[in-house]
């Protein structure tokens, strides 16, 4: 049996290990565009601030690793195109590679806003590790650097161009933080002990033009404000790399489309990670790519398996800064506040039952928050006692 996996992002490796883990005889072809083996690109926007890094560093696996399991890579491979009838790929030396299952999971890439000026000097997305290294060589001449998007990377992100001695501005979309994993009155809290530790923010704010004779000067917002900035990091979400389906019967929307099996329309064809499209939703998130990987994997290896869609938790580490959401903050029936000196918490009910979460502060409740609010867990009796929201956070 012959397994080609395409793209070797976290999906693409989970994938790989699981396959060998059910399949000892197989052949596994993992095909990269890149020239690196699989590295943690959620960690780069960790090592903005620092040059004493090496690949090592980022890498999940080492050569030794895929070498014990007999896994073939292919970096600085592009797959050109899929014939599903007969079962092969082309690569861009026009060579063909023939499967038994195939696995796309060549990922996303970063999206741009329609900015005018993106093409100037000075505008940086951060996805691979030579962008990180890019961006690190143009800014040892710069001052100021504006980051659009405030979603969890781009905070990350301008919290490493900080920590650097630069001054960083923050331009949200949104008129508060992180909107997905909280509520208006969590992310003013958020923002405010943020711009404790030097940020500077702009809601309600979306860039037009970046203006600049050829490299970044200014930032223009719709409105009018103007911005200063030497430069700019666009962290603005992600789309699924879905060019690779052209040509081919395969169906795809924001992604492509696959069941609980990660299987696509397609024959003995599964996609994973942020290719993937289930239940109308592209997840794009590092955990959920490396779950897919798996599932699918054991799938193609006979091994049924299906796909369950978690309730999404996310972790945000800045400085002193500390939070954690999970579930659902919108829409509740009701919420409860628990607020200290230096903390606020929230528990997001609906009839009698968690269904969201989020801790400010002092985070040490993660793991019991996250297991009651995956488990729908029900405090009827304890808010039929009245018993203080603190105690009950504390008996999860």
């Amino acid at each position: 049996m012959t397994y080609v996996i395409i793209g070797n992002g976290i999906a693409g490796l989970s994938a790989a290990e699981e396959i060998r883990k059910n399949d000892s005889d197989g052949r596994i072809i993992i095909i990269s565009g890149e020239e690196y083996l699989t590295y943690n690109r959620v960690k780069l926007s960790h090592y903005i601030n620092s040059e004493s890094y090496t690949i090592k560093d980022l890498l999940l696996k080492d050569e030794i690793w895929y070498k014990d399991r007999s896994i073939e890579v292919l970096l600085n491979t592009r797959v050109t195109s899929i014939d599903a009838e007969a079962k092969e790929v082309m690569i861009d030396s026009d060579e063909k590679i023939k499967y038994d299952k195939l696995l796309i999971a060549n990922g996303s890439s970063p999206f741009i806003p329609p900015i005018t000026g993106v093409e100037k000097n000075g505008v940086f997305t951060l996805r691979t590790l030579n962008d990180l290294r890019e961006i690190q060589e143009y800014l040892k001449k710069c001052n100021s650097i504006s980051v659009i998007g405030g979603g969890l990377l781009g905070l990350e992100a301008a919290w490493g161009l900080k920590k650097l001695g630069k001054k960083v501005n923050v331009i949200e979309f949104f008129p508060y933080l992180l909107p997905r994993q909280l509520d208006e009155e969590l992310g003013r809290y958020v923002q405010k002990e943020l711009e404790k530790n030097g940020l500077n923010f702009y809601f309600d704010a979306a860039a037009q033009e970046i203006l600049g004779d050829k490299s970044v000067e200014n930032i223009k917002l719709k409105d009018g404000r103007m911005i200063q900035s030497d430069a700019v990091l666009i962290s603005t979400g992600v789309r699924s790399n879905i060019k690779i389906a052209e040509g081919t019967a395969l169906k795809a929307e924001r992604g492509i489309i696959v069941d609980k099996y990660m299987k696509t329309n397609i024959e003995d064809v599964y996609a994973a990670g942020d290719i993937a499209q289930f239940n109308g939703l592209v997840m794009a998130l590092w955990s959920a790519a490396m779950d897919q990987g798996k599932i699918a994997a054991s799938n193609m290896t006979g091994c049924e398996k299906e796909y369950r869609m978690p309730k999404p938790a996310t972790t945000l580490l800045i400085g002193n800064t500390k939070m954690f959401s999970v579930g659902r903050v919108d829409k509740a029936e009701r919420d409860m506040k628990i607020q200290g000196e230096n903390h606020l918490h929230k528990l997001f009910l609906d009839n009698g039952k968690l269904i969201g979460g989020v801790l400010t502060g002092d985070i040490k409740k993660m793991l019991a928050l996250k297991s009651a609010v995956n488990g729908n867990r029900d405090i009827s009796e304890m808010l039929e006692k009245d018993i203080a929201p603190e105690e009950i956070l504390n008996n999860l």
